[in-house]
């Protein structure tokens, strides 16, 4: 490793928390010349915390997936299979890559839970839609062999609290996916309500400000700012999808004017 891999390492190590301490001790000196890069071509704001910002967000990403494909007490073919396709359509290569698949084998041993590696995602990561995108990550893995174990369902609805995102998202997925309580197929539809985060109760103009404040934080430039990939900004396309269709809904459920 050489002296900006060492650096930035002990740097991430030394910040408090299971997730940066395992990161830390992933980096290798290939991860220095994307660093570097990022610094020289200011992305992500211009600032040299650019590449570390990335690596913090796959390297959570990498973590949690390892953790719920062993949620069962083994990791299945296809959740192996599952977690290359989603370096692949993260656009990983060459160390980035490694650097994930480090991670990966590393959290699926250790002794820490899911939940405190998503406790120390979600005391770094302030941006609520990114949280909510690495939540939706985590269903599509749990859901891959073609069905919801008990296990994973449980996991899916206690990380709301710890990965620090709305508890409705749960109920909400269960539906977007047809999924009832029991694992069993459920003939659901989505709620637009959970989709903006808000109650049914909520006014009018308190529904109107959810729906522009997501919107806002789906913004393609703000994710990037926030360390997401192409791929994530992608998801965060369809979350904005979702969200659009969610509002149009309530719109026409309540009689609100555009």
């Amino acid at each position: 490793m050489g002296l900006l891999g060492a650096g930035i390492g002990g740097i991430l190590g030394a910040r408090g928390g299971w997730l940066w301490a395992l990161i830390g001790a992933a980096i290798g000196s290939g991860i220095e010349e994307h660093v570097r890069a990022s610094r020289r071509t200011g992305s992500s704001g211009g600032d040299e915390d650019a590449g570390s910002r990335e690596l913090f967000v796959l390297g959570a990403i990498s973590a949690m997936l390892a953790k719920m494909a062993k949620a069962d007490g083994r990791v299945s073919e296809n959740e192996v299979r599952y977690c290359e396709g989603v370096f692949d359509r993260l656009g990983l290569r060459g160390e980035k890559r490694k650097y994930c698949i480090r991670v990966f084998r590393t959290a699926k041993n250790d002794a820490h839970s899911i939940y405190a590696y998503a406790s120390s995602f979600a005391a770094e990561q302030t941006d609520e839609s990114v949280r909510e995108i690495v939540y939706d990550i985590l269903w599509d893995l749990a859901c891959v062999d073609g069905r919801l174990g008990s296990a994973e369902r449980e996991i899916l609805r206690q990380i709301t609290g710890p990965l620090g995102v709305n508890p409705r998202l749960y109920a909400w997925q269960c539906s977007r996916r047809h999924v009832s309580e029991e694992g069993a197929r459920a003939p659901t539809r989505d709620d637009p309500y959970a989709v903006l985060g808000c109650a049914r109760t909520a006014s009018d103009e308190e529904l109107r400000n959810a729906f522009r404040a997501k919107a806002k934080r789906l913004h393609p430039d703000m994710l990037r700012a926030q360390g997401l990939s192409e791929e994530l900004v992608g998801r965060a396309t369809e979350q904005m999808a979702r969200l659009n269709a969610a509002w149009d809904e309530i719109k026409k459920e309540r009689g609100i004017a555009s």
